[in-house]
Parts: C-alpha cells; structure tokens; sequence
C-alpha cells in the first residue's frame, strides 16, 4: 500500500510514497496522457522494473471531462511505440492532484499559469516540459545525488548510492527514499536555474496542441514530447542509481 502524503506540500507522510510527476495539457486527450506512458517508459527502462514503483506518473487536463478515452491518434503513435493505453481515461484537474504532486510538468505556458492559479504554493515546483529540460540541461547526477543535497543527511535518508547485495555484489535497485531525494534536488536545481536559463522566444517553451491535426503531427508531437522528458529523467535516474556520470 502507498503511504499517505501530506496535502499541500508535496511530500510524503511516509517513505513508501512515489515521487508524484504530473503532466498537465488542456484536454488530457493527447500531449499530457502520450507525456505519462511515455515518461513511464523511460522511467522503467532507466531504473529497472524493480525501482520504477518509486516514481509515479500522472496526468490532467485544465479542461478535461472525466472518464474519456485518449484521443485515438494519441493511441495509435502511443500504441507504435509499443505502449498499451486503451485503459487511460481523462480527468479534470483540481487542487488536490496539484497537492499531491512534488514535481508538475505543463505543455504550455498558459497551463502552468493556471496551475499556479488554482494552487499557488505549486509555483516552486511547476515548469512546462520544454522548460524543465531547458533548465536541467547540463546537470550531472553528482548535481543531485543525495550526498549533495543533503550533505551529511544523506546517510540517514537512504544515502547516495544502492545497497549491494552480498551474494551477488551487485547493486541493489534505488529505494523510493533514494529517488525522492535526487527528485526534490533536481527540482530544486531546476528553480534556481530558471532565470538564468531563458529560452531565445518564450513560446519555445511550448509543446503545440495536435487536436484536430493528422495522426502524423501527433506523432512529431510526441517526439518533442520524448526530447523534452529523456534528459531530466534519465538524469533523475542514474543519480538515484548512483552514477556519477
């Protein structure tokens, strides 16, 4: 069973919780339900199907009608790329998805705003998904490894690197705590990175919506999608990992 988390802040009220990403577009039609299982891909292939539970991957729509399937376009690019998302049905954002989330990633600018707007303490924590990688391109796994963010804590919180198996001396999947370590760090290294780190137009800091576009321009548009997540968490991944690298 999932621990609890604490409303509002984002963290866990036990250390079995996920760290929580959540993807916001308008509709939760198509660029925020293709952002889940594709960063759910990534996620398991990066961390192993062993440790990819301490992370979850979620999904809403500033405009969404609760209960309707993906857009069947979405489905199909989705269903090319090996993933199965018949079960995916939309739903509306509100303020208690927000408050559960420690990291939310938006397709564009205007639904970051509204994000802030409905729950303002999200601001610190809340990035398009261009900008997010913009923002974190350069960071090295050292960046946010737990023994960087919590210098002499990290021992206590589950420590920089995996435990290692005796038997087989090999390294032991991240646990959760490991994770939401490396997590709030990049985060953290994110924010104070987002002012120095300006895009050349603020609209690259946008995904387009394909609504109403060819099967072929939801497919370019889950590309852009996929550049945009692979970076942070692959880097998210082999800090949790312990890579240095």
């Amino acid at each position: 069973m999932t621990a609890a988390r604490t409303p509002g802040t984002g963290g866990p009220a036990g250390p079995a919780a996920p760290w929580h990403i959540l993807i916001v577009c308008t509709g939760n039609l198509c660029r925020s339900p293709m952002a889940q299982y594709l960063a759910t891909a990534l996620l398991q292939e990066a961390l192993g199907t062993a440790a990819a539970p301490g992370v979850t991957v979620t999904s809403a729509g500033t405009s969404a009608h609760d209960g309707t399937p993906i857009h069947p376009h979405a489905a199909s690019v989705l269903a090319g790329r090996g993933l199965d998302p018949r079960a995916f049905t939309t739903r509306r954002l509100h303020v208690g998805l927000l408050d559960s989330a420690d990291l939310v990633l938006c397709a564009e600018r205007g639904h970051r705003a509204a994000v802030v707007t409905t729950a303002p303490k999200t601001v610190s924590r809340t990035f398009t998904l261009r900008e997010f990688a913009r923002v974190t391109a350069g960071l090295t796994p050292a960046d946010i490894s737990p023994g960087t963010a919590y210098p002499g804590g990290a021992r206590n919180l589950g420590g920089a690197r995996p435990a290692t198996d005796p038997l087989r001396r090999e390294p032991l999947p991240p646990t959760p705590e490991t994770i939401r370590m490396c997590g709030q760090a990049l985060v953290s290294r994110a924010l104070a990175r987002r002012g120095l780190r300006r895009p050349a137009t603020p609209a690259d800091d946008d995904i387009p919506d394909p609504i109403g576009s060819t099967v072929e321009t939801f497919r370019m548009c889950a590309e852009q999608i996929g550049e945009a997540l692979a970076q942070p968490l692959e880097l998210l991944a082999r800090a949790a990992s312990g890579i240095a690298r």
